[in-house]
């Protein structure tokens, strides 16, 4: 079966600039297609077998196919080696562990050739500034397919015009879901992009009705959703002007937490949600227990089928984003927040580079490597032409997954499998819901290490003590003004306007 995918125009753009800048440490990338070139032997001439490269990789168990199974892990590996014309030694960590497990090879100088990166916005700056991974930008411009990536994606990370990073998935924005049949119940009248008094005045409508109307993660940093309704941003970014400020002490600041506040206070948040982890906060979903969360785009899929597992079946209502009094207003954007990386001290860069693109815009690799891992191992297809679990790979916890079909650049997949009606149904609103979230994308900001010596030693603790403070206001265990007063001591204590002054230089 062969199934196209519409990709937003947004993230489809046209090919990349012709020159993209220089790296400060240039690396020689071969033209387009040199590693195809005839290798112009003699006739009769013995033919020598080309050795496969040697090449590490390391990315952790929630890739490889999504199974733990060393065997069906490894047919991953060889469908890649087969297609790219390698040998690779795979560095798999637990996806729990792999943070640290990176940062401790990094750290001891056994850097693996190719590398997948999380929270990518937070740690790429950081090993480009240590130097430890490669300057792409010449290898991403001689590439036909990945310079058709949006060049968004790449600039999301890039640093003073470099480009260290090769994304593989659409950008990670959140939005809210809204139970379709609390709506019809109760009367619930919202848009697609509500206002902040509608929404607060609407979800009130479930007060004591014994349904949670808004759950809510303890993770604070989604919070941000509802500050772009105020045009505020927690942290210091880059203005308009072109200048670093502290976005948390900024006049918007303090209406968005009072409206936060006041969320809370009239019980429209869940009061126990400093507590509630994401997949409670899904599950209060799945069940009936809360009519609205906060989830990512990418997930919308999962609500109806979870429900109907649930016994409490709903479609969900998309809420992009909450205009705030003077208009402004957008998702929630996580940007660039999962790349591949390659080592500064890679041999053989151009054949990394060619594993990562093999991975990132293959047909046949890319779900093997994310979803559903490989036929005959991971699963086969029964008499009726879907695709069933292998007994081995349902023994090690696989369950295969789709979000290819409308997560990835790809723009056509040859599917020789059959997609189960309820998916078919849900794939038109579901790379709806991603191109709309897109037009309404919210601020994401990165500032890049080696800027500011001060900036880098605080920046951890800018961030932990505006989450506590949030956290603190939202709960009322202090006023708005209390709390704006205390992040200002804080400021204060870290010498933040010496560290504008650095950024600003």
């Amino acid at each position: 079966m062969r199934l196209s995918k519409k990709i937003t125009a947004v993230l489809l753009a046209a090919s990349m600039a012709a020159s993209l800048g220089g790296c400060a440490k240039k690396e020689e990338a071969p033209s387009q297609g040199a590693a195809k070139e005839s290798s112009g032997q003699a006739p009769g001439e013995t033919v020598k077998e080309e050795k496969p490269v040697a090449l590490s990789i390391c990315s952790s168990d929630s890739t490889f196919g999504l199974s733990t199974d060393p065997e069906l892990q490894q047919a991953v590996i060889d469908l890649l080696e087969e297609k790219t014309g390698t040998e690779l030694k795979a560095i798999i960590p637990p996806v729990s562990s792999y943070n640290d497990k990176l940062e401790t090879m990094i750290s001891g100088g056994d850097v693996p050739d190719i590398f997948y990166v999380s929270q990518a916005m937070t740690r790429l700056p950081n090993y480009a500034a240590r130097g430890k991974i490669l300057c792409l930008n010449d290898y991403i411009k001689n590439s036909e397919k990945l310079s058709t990536i949006s060049q968004d994606l790449y600039d999301a990370l890039a640093i003073d015009g470099n480009i260290y990073h090769v994304p593989y998935v659409n950008p990670k924005m959140k939005i809210l879901f809204l139970r379709k049949d609390v709506m019809e119940t109760y009367g619930i009248e919202l848009s697609n992009t509500p206002t902040t008094e509608e929404f607060m005045t609407e979800m009130g409508k479930l007060k004591g009705t014994g349904i949670i109307p808004f759950s809510f993660p303890k993770f604070i940093d989604n919070f941000q959703f509802f500050m772009n309704a105020y045009g505020a941003y927690a942290g210091v970014y880059k203005n308009e002007s072109g200048e670093y400020v502290d976005g948390f002490q900024e006049p918007q600041m303090a209406e968005a937490l009072k409206y936060l506040r006041e969320l809370y206070e009239s019980e429209v948040i869940d009061q126990e949600f400093i507590t509630t982890e994401m997949a409670t906060m899904r599950e209060y979903m799945y069940t009936g227990k809360a009519a609205c969360d906060i989830d990512y785009t990418t997930n919308y899929t999962n609500y109806s089928r979870e429900s109907a597992k649930a016994g409490q079946e709903s479609d969900v209502f998309p809420i992009y984003c909450i205009y705030g009094p003077d208009g402004k207003g957008g998702c929630l954007n996580e940007s660039v927040q999962i790349a591949y990386c390659i080592s500064a001290d890679c041999k053989n860069p151009q054949k990394a580079f060619d594993v990562i693109e093999t991975m990132v815009m293959d047909p046949e690799m890319y779900p093997a490597l994310f979803n559903i891992g490989v036929e005959g191992k991971h699963y086969n297809i029964n008499g009726d032409g879907y695709l069933e679990p292998t007994e081995k790979a349902a023994n090690s916890g696989y369950s295969p997954k789709y979000s290819f079909l409308y997560d990835s650049f790809i723009q056509d997949f040859n599917l020789n499998f059959k997609l189960s009606e309820e998916l078919e149904r849900a794939l038109p609103a579901q790379k709806e819901i991603i191109e709309k979230a897109l037009e309404v994308k919210g601020p994401k900001y990165m500032i890049p290490s080696g800027k500011s010596d001060l900036y880098d030693e605080c920046a951890a603790s800018i961030t932990s003590t505006w989450q506590e403070i949030v956290s603190q206001i939202v709960l009322g265990s202090v006023t708005v003004e209390e709390g704006m007063e205390n992040y200002k001591n804080f400021w204060r204590s870290i010498d933040g306007d010496t560290l504008l002054k650095e950024l600003n230089k």
